[in-house]
């Protein structure tokens, strides 16, 4: 892994200590930063949650990977942050040699109606009992809501109290989620195209239509695009088996 740097971003919710089964089966050899993105984790927060962005975040990336000029970054990123990972390789490609996106999730790459009313039957479905719970119970209820919805029902009971308490550390971004921060950047599939960084994306066989569609979409219409299918596996696969997320780093790492 000599001159490979790798940056691990979290998804939502989450924060830089949500990575460390994964970070124990990684080589000894390679370089690994995990930051936490603003608004996530137990920090007080700097800026009001009303910032909270797409390019706020792909922002704070960028100033990171700018701090390690030496070497090839390579970035990995869950659910939430591949958006922001998308806008800093459209934005500044010099900054990353290659990127591995786990499931992104946005409708704004879709182009067809089709495409379109997919994604929106199946994200009604799956963000309605985490809104549901937000609004009867509060962020914390949400969090759980969120597992469920993305992992199946019980996930986030399944896992050890400790894991749970991690998550539910960025609890208070769950609004900002859900609306109280500023709407994605709209990252179009004419935008993907301009995109000339090898991008790996990853996913389970599964994952619903809001997360499959907006996945394939990326795969397909970033230049050197690639989709990796990952039997036996939905959104929470990072979570429920570091190993093989982990097995997936290094290979793609070795490539």
């Amino acid at each position: 892994m000599k001159n490979k740097r790798l940056f691990l971003l979290h998804g939502a919710p989450g924060h830089s200590g949500i990575w460390g089964p994964v970070l124990d089966l990684l080589p000894n050899d390679l370089e690994v930063i995990c930051p936490t993105l603003e608004w996530f984790g137990p920090e007080d927060w700097k800026r009001p949650g009303e910032e909270f962005s797409t390019e706020a975040h792909s922002e704070q990336i960028c100033n990171l990977l700018k701090e390690h000029p030496k070497g090839d970054n390579y970035v990995a990123a869950w659910s939430y942050s591949t958006h922001p990972v998308l806008l800093a390789l459209i934005k500044h490609p010099e900054l990353i040699a290659a990127a591995l996106l786990y499931e992104p999730g946005l409708p704004t790459y879709l182009d067809t109606q089709e495409e379109i009313d997919r994604f929106q039957h199946s994200a009604a479905h799956g963000f309605t009992p985490i809104i549901s719970a937000m609004q009867e119970q509060g962020a914390a209820a949400a969090v759980r809501a969120l597992f469920d919805s993305s992992g199946g029902v019980g996930c986030f009971e399944s896992m050890s109290e400790e894991r749970q308490a991690l998550y539910l550390q960025s609890e208070r971004m769950m609004p900002l989620l859900l609306g109280g921060g500023q709407h994605p950047t709209n990252i179009q599939s004419a935008d993907l195209k301009r995109i000339k960084t090898p991008v790996t994306v990853i996913l389970g066989d599964r994952s619903p239509d809001h997360f499959a569609i907006p996945s394939r979409k990326v795969a397909a219409t970033v230049a050197n695009g690639h989709l990796r299918m990952q039997e036996n596996c939905d959104h929470m696969m990072p979570e429920k088996d570091p190993a093989r997320f982990a097995r997936l780093l290094r290979e793609w790492l070795e490539v």
